[in-house]
């Protein structure tokens, strides 16, 4: 699959940290979602593993807190953002209680950061 650039991912949950190594040597090189619940430091892991990619990571729990705390989150995400082969997003599913004018100000926030982190 690398030959096509094709990066083959695999779908976690959890403490993906014991199983990275693994991952790599059978030729996985993505994981999603990076779940903030679950204890791991995206940084850490790029640190620990830097051709590894990355998917989640953003803290959904915040979406319902207003602007403030997603600029907040994405703010914490932007050096990650910047090293490249990463995608923010929540794991598994938006909050219920998150109305769509939250989700709506997540997506433009979304939007910022990437276009930002790119530069």
């Amino acid at each position: 699959m690398l030959e096509k650039d094709i990066v083959p991912f695999v779908d976690t949950d959890g403490d993906v940290t014991l199983m990275v190594p693994w991952l790599l040597r059978e030729r996985i090189r993505g994981v999603l979602p990076l779940e903030r619940q679950a204890g791991v430091d995206g940084i850490d892991l790029r640190r620990a593993f830097p051709p590894l990619c990355l998917v989640g990571h953003f803290d959904k729990m915040v979406m319902d807190k207003g602007e403030e705390a997603m600029r907040n989150e994405f703010e914490r995400l932007l050096p990650l953002m910047r090293s490249g082969g990463f995608i923010p997003s929540v794991d598994h599913q938006t909050p219920p209680h998150v109305t769509v004018v939250q989700y709506r100000t997540f997506r433009r926030l979304l939007d910022e950061y990437t276009t930002a982190a790119a530069q």
